[in-house]
């Protein structure tokens, strides 16, 4: 199926695909074609647990795993901001000149209701112009050439993976500036890279990614000595954003939905790798694995066991607080 896509958008063709789970998985080959042969076409991941054993509830270890092939991943927190991204991740993408991987839990956002705001065909028309990729990148039948072939010195092959990174780097500034733009294009705001909430303030943090950050929010109701950072745009990493917002907060707790095995969770792993100065204690925590819920109750326990010392991790989240 992605190498469909792939075809259709070197011939000039806006392409948009899904999938989920083992689908993702399936086509990992595909997935770091695309990037490294810069295809801008977007692709919504439904998050389902990944086999073995069987199961049809969420969790993110399907795209997470995929974190390192050169996509862009944008992780969603409700029905609206699934919406609203598919929409950015064009201009995203198309600007980039990389693909783009749009993620929804499984269940928790694909198979609820909710009331979502349908913008006029007018103003999506306005704010995602028409697609017209660099001339010869497309395929021409008069002009026919080979793509990705054996490169002639391994330098070359460096060159398409250098470029890949470059792009990636760019793409931080695109991403912010594309949100900026569909925030005053359509008057409903629209998250970056992070969605910070919370008392900038405070000595402790959670950091989350996906649905667990929009339940976090019910955490600010009775404690306002939390600052919450919900990851939205996962690659590129927002480092340097991140070390910024976490700077001086004493005990940060991380939540991920997704292991990886001996080592700290993806996201985890990747808070710790900041060396956040003020942080005397980061812990990683993996939880909500297989639809498991992850409550409030759940992330007020984790955020006591760090406050507590836990350590660095990663400790897994008990079934029911």
């Amino acid at each position: 199926m992605f190498a469909y896509v792939v075809g259709a958008s070197r011939a000039g063709v806006r392409t948009f695909t899904a999938t989920s789970s083992q689908g993702l998985l399936y086509a990992h080959e595909q997935l770091h074609r695309a990037s490294r042969e810069r295809v801008p076409l977007v692709a919504v991941n439904v998050n389902r647990a990944v086999f073995a054993p069987w199961s049809l509830q969420p969790d993110l270890s399907d795209s997470m795993s995929q974190r390192d092939t050169g996509w862009i991943q944008l992780y969603c927190a409700s029905g609206q901001e699934v919406l609203d991204t598919v929409l950015c991740a064009y201009r995203i993408a198309e600007t980039a000149m990389l693909p783009v991987l749009v993620c929804a839990e499984g269940f928790l956002l694909s198979h609820t209701s909710e009331a979502v705001e349908i913008p006029e065909q007018s103003a999506v028309d306005a704010f995602l112009p028409s697609f017209r990729p660099p001339g010869d990148w497309l395929l021409d039948p008069v002009l026919p050439r080979s793509y990705s072939a054996v490169p002639a010195e391994p330098g070359e092959y460096v060159g398409f993976q250098r470029r890949v990174a470059d792009a990636m780097d760019e793409a931080r500034g695109v991403i912010e500036a594309v949100a900026s733009e569909f925030t005053s294009c359509f008057g409903r705001r629209k998250t970056g890279m992070l969605e910070i909430t919370g008392n900038p303030a405070a000595s402790a943090a959670l950091v989350t990614i996906g649905t667990i950050g929009e339940s976090a929010l019910e955490l600010l109701d009775a404690d306002d000595d939390l600052l919450l950072v919900r990851v939205h745009a996962y690659r590129p990493l927002p480092a340097a954003e991140l070390a910024d917002a976490l700077a001086g907060v004493s005990h940060v707790s991380v939540i991920d939905r997704a292991p990886a095995f001996g080592s700290l969770g993806p996201l985890g792993g990747d808070i710790r790798a900041l060396e956040l100065p003020g942080a005397n204690a980061v812990t990683c925590f993996v939880g909500g694995l297989g639809g498991v819920d992850v409550t409030p109750a759940t992330m007020r326990w984790a955020l006591a066991q760090t406050r507590s010392g836990a350590g660095p991790g990663p400790v897994y989240l008990p079934e029911e607080v």
